[in-house]
């Protein structure tokens, strides 16, 4: 393969991957199956967008998770086993009071820290592997090249932002087969990461440490935080976490007691940032969307009449529109009324849920998930839940990867290289993520709350319930008659 052809090749590869792939294209790497794929193409012999005739406007079904993913900071990255240190607190005095005035007087406490550590994950996700010269083949002129997608199922900000490791559907995604490969890759790998912010958990890791998964926010709004050196508990760390032991939010009483116990979270966290110097705070609230809409139609009600006390004498009127027009306001600009402040949610379908076919403890035909409160940011916009990736872009695996890339190539958090056999190649690309929660004990967890939705939402991750599909990956490639055969 020249690099003449590579560079041809980059034309199409630049905006979505890589600046400039000829180098790569030169690879020692020879480890590619051999088999490529002979169905999954845009154009050509059984190219699934073909037809002739066809409309250029192309709409997809594609559901993507439009949560907390793109509202996290991202930085990057070198160290393997970074520690933070909190300080804890300071002991009490040792000694009385004095009797006489020359009497020593009480000695000052000790300052108390405690100190944790986070880890990377890994996670990895290739192209299909193709023949180089099946790419750009046409059936004939009517294969058309005009098409266009509209919309794009990706957040478009965070790990996945920039102009070469952006996801978004590109404008030529239907005309190149390269962009093709690596917007089927993007979308794999966004699912499992919009999925893995919330359940990761090292736990899970392979013996041999081809996949690790980073501690995802379940794991880190909880309690039981201990000193990473000494194990010495850290209760000043913890997280608020209360069970609502599957409470539907339409039994009846429900809506003042959710409000009551979310309004208290929030009193004790707010007190506990004035009182620790660090307000104000960015908090949001994190659920997923058919929760919402269920808290929503009973906050109102329990937020207009809360802690009213009325014996049977009295007479207490709601005004309808009023119920009406918060519920309307609190829904279409996605945030809670909680004593008296706006505070943003964030709909995020990557929380874990679960219904009466994976537990007991949820009716049929109703659901039970979490509520997050999460602290984002504190005094001055100091970042205090953020991401940090392995900086691929050090120096010394742009040494080892050659001049121009040779074997590889980094854009952003990712490392991507070229599996190859003769003509047949793949791409393949990794990344190690890190999630950090510097303020823990500013976050809390509501549990297994349980709603009862008229329907639930699609979903976007193939593997779950209500995910929908349909179509096809090919189409038949045109069938003529030839001279030489019979």
């Amino acid at each position: 393969m020249t690099p003449e052809l590579m560079r041809e090749m980059a034309k199409e590869l630049r905006p979505y991957l890589v600046e400039d792939v000829a180098a790569q294209g030169v690879g020692y790497k020879h480890d590619a199956s051999g088999t490529p794929i002979s169905v999954g193409y845009v154009h050509g012999p059984n190219g699934n967008f073909t037809w002739p005739g066809v409309d250029p406007v192309v709409f997809h079904t594609t559901i993507g998770s439009r949560g907390i993913i793109g509202q996290l900071p991202t930085r990057s990255s070198v160290y393997q086993f970074p520690t933070y240190q909190t300080i804890t607190g300071v002991t009490a005095d040792v000694g009385s009071e004095k009797t006489n005035v020359c009497d020593d007087a009480p000695v000052a406490g000790l300052i108390k820290g405690c100190m944790v550590s986070s880890v990377f994950g890994r996670y990895e996700r290739s192209t299909h592997e193709v023949e180089i010269n099946r790419l750009g083949q046409r059936n004939d002129r009517a294969d058309p090249m005009d098409l266009r997608i509209v919309g794009t199922p990706m957040a478009q900000s965070g790990l996945f932002a920039g102009p070469n490791a952006d996801p978004r559907a590109p404008g030529n995604l239907l005309g190149s087969e390269m962009a093709h490969l690596l917007w089927q890759r993007n979308v794999s790998m966004h699912r499992l990461l919009s999925k893995q912010l919330w359940r990761g958990n090292p736990a899970n890791n392979t013996a041999g440490g081809g996949y690790k998964e980073m501690t995802g926010i379940a794991s880190l709004v909880t309690t039981g935080y201990k000193d990473a050196q000494t194990g010495a508990t850290c209760a000043a760390l913890d997280s608020i976490v209360h069970n609502m032991a599957y409470r539907r939010l339409d039994a009846s009483g429900s809506g003042d007691a959710y409000l009551d116990i979310i309004t208290y979270i929030f009193m004790v966290l707010e007190n506990l940032a004035d009182d620790t110097g660090v307000s104000p705070v960015r908090w949001v609230m994190a659920m997923r969307p058919e929760l919402f809409q269920e808290l929503v139609n009973v906050w109102v009600c329990a937020y207009l009449t809360y802690r009213c006390a009325v014996d049977g004498n009295e007479r207490l009127n709601i005004d309808g529109a009023e119920q009406v027009r918060m519920r309307n306001e609190m829904l279409q600009g996605k945030y809670l009324l909680v004593g008296g402040r706006r505070v943003e949610v964030v709909l995020d379908q990557g929380i874990a849920f679960t219904s009466n076919t994976t537990n007991a403890s949820v009716t049929s035909g109703c659901f039970a998930s979490d509520i997050y409160i999460l602290p984002m940011s504190v005094v001055g916009g100091e970042s205090v839940m953020f991401l940090e990736y392995f900086d691929q872009g050090n120096a010394d695996i742009r040494e080892a990867l050659g001049e121009g890339g040779i074997l590889g190539r980094v854009e952003g958090p990712f490392l991507t290289v070229m599996k190859q056999k003769n003509f047949c190649v793949q791409w393949q690309t990794k990344i190690e993520p890190r999630l950090v929660l510097r303020t823990p004990w500013l976050a809390a967890r509501i549990q297994n709350v349980q709603y009862c939705p008229t329907m639930n939402a699609r979903q976007p991750f193939p593997e779950d319930p209500y995910h929908k599909n349909g179509g096809l990956t090919s189409r038949e490639a045109p069938s003529y008659y030839r001279v030489w055969a019979s």
